[in-house]
């Protein structure tokens, strides 16, 4: 069974942090926002910890969670 978390800031979700089965200690960081992709991959403790990391890029890049725009083809 696997668990998994959704890391929001400011009211946006910014990514999600999983594992597959309860007895791994980490969870890995996958990214929905462009300006978080620096997390992609990294292994955390906990929600916590992820929030954490995604705020210091907030802090570092304040217009990171700024609307983008896409374009989708049919």
């Amino acid at each position: 069974m696997s668990d998994a978390y959704v890391i929001e800031l400011q009211g946006n979700a910014v990514g999600i942090i999983v594992r597959k089965h309860r007895k791994e200690q980490n969870y890995r960081f996958l990214s929905t926002v462009h300006s978080f992709d620096s997390l992609e991959g990294q292994e955390f403790a906990g929600p916590v910890q992820a929030e954490m990391a995604a705020r210091k890029i907030l802090k570092n890049s304040p217009h990171a969670l700024q609307k983008q725009s896409c374009n989708y083809r049919d």
